[in-house]
């Protein structure tokens, strides 16, 4: 049977695309198909404990991200602990075994340990629910060399979403300074913009624990997106509704979410002026996941006090431009409330 010319050039050009493109990547536009978006490759580094689990049970549901490593950094607990609760959250998860977890710096830079947010997060970081040990061990790479590993082998394409200190991430550069040419970007919860910190009256956890390594991130040239604590206060809290709706989903990952996040929402509630538990990790990895979840952003230069008596740890904003130095960071001003909380319902309901 003879083939015409019209039905023979466009099912090579399908064989053509298919044979470039996995099928997968297709979807239907006008009947002929096209390539969908690749999912974006990120690090997560984390001091992991409630609300860093929420984000890396965001992180590894969506399709949208391929994440290739999780990195753990100095911050809200214990650091055995925390990379516990990082390797027990991918069990929850049913990714054990499939993303790998790299200790990194169990200290800041320069400074001592801080001490810890056991206040905020429990004892064990996840409201004194002491899981069992996960079944999943770290590797054995440290984090910094295996952030410089992956950024050298996907160089352009990978984004280091911060949800701790930036410990690990300075020390990367330190180690090896060509990479801050081919980290994609950084996005780093911290800071915020015409609001107030959470540790002193200028700056919040994250910058402050370690705010010599924030310095070193901000001044590498990396592009850097912030999500702040003014963001998480305005658009991510869980209020008594929402945790009553969490609680009738009755799966497992909802029942995790209630379960780690005892501790948090009675600290929010009765120490940061809340009517629920703010989520600020998870609220920056959905920004990662659906950027059009930022609704107002600013572009401005950004430095980090380092040796403040009263101010260590902030963010400084140079909103007037009075340093005449190009900006730096795009600082995440207002997001959609619903559509975090969609997606994070979402989320729990797939388990």
């Amino acid at each position: 049977m003879r083939t015409s010319r019209r039905k023979f050039i466009r099912v090579l050009s399908l064989g053509t695309a298919t044979a470039i493109y996995p099928a997968a990547t297709f979807t239907s536009f006008g009947g002929m198909p096209i390539a969908a978006d690749p999912a974006k490759r990120i690090i997560l580094d984390s001091d992991t404990a409630t609300d860093d689990a929420l984000a890396i049970l965001l992180a590894v549901s969506s399709p949208k991200l391929k994440v290739e490593a999780i990195t753990i950094t100095c911050g809200n607990v214990g650091f055995e602990q925390q990379t516990k609760n990082a390797l027990y959250t991918l069990q929850v998860a049913g990714k054990k075994g499939q993303i790998p977890v790299y200790k990194g710096s169990d200290r800041p830079l320069v400074r001592e340990v801080f001490g810890n947010a056991t206040y905020v997060h429990g004892k064990d970081g996840m409201s004194d629910s002491f899981f069992p040990d996960p079944v999943q061990k770290p590797e054995t790479e440290h984090a910094v060399d295996a952030i410089i590993r992956l950024v050298e082998k996907y160089p352009n394409e990978l984004t280091i979403v911060a949800i701790g200190p930036l410990t690990n991430v300075a020390l990367a550069l330190q180690k090896k300074p060509s990479i801050a040419k081919q980290v994609k970007e950084v996005y780093f919860m911290g800071g915020f913009y015409k609001f107030y910190g959470n540790v002193n009256p200028l700056a919040t956890y994250n910058a402050w624990v370690d705010p010599e390594a924030a310095r070193l991130v901000f001044q590498s040239g990396i592009p850097i997106r912030t999500v702040g604590f003014d963001v998480s206060v305005k658009s991510s809290v869980f209020t008594d509704d929402d945790y009553d709706k969490v609680e009738k989903l009755g799966t497992k990952y909802s029942d995790f979410f209630m379960q780690i996040n005892k501790v948090r929402r009675k600290y929010c509630k009765e120490h940061q002026k809340m009517n629920g538990s703010n989520h600020p990790d998870a609220i920056t990895v959905a920004a990662v996941i659906d950027p059009s979840l930022i609704t107002q952003s600013v572009f401005r230069y950004v430095d980090v006090e380092t040796k403040g008596e009263l101010t260590v740890g902030a963010l400084a904003i140079d909103e007037l431009g009075v340093w005449k130095k190009p900006p730096n960071t795009n600082i995440s001003v207002e997001a959609d409330e619903a559509k975090f909380k969609k997606m994070v319902f979402d989320t729990l309901k797939l388990s």
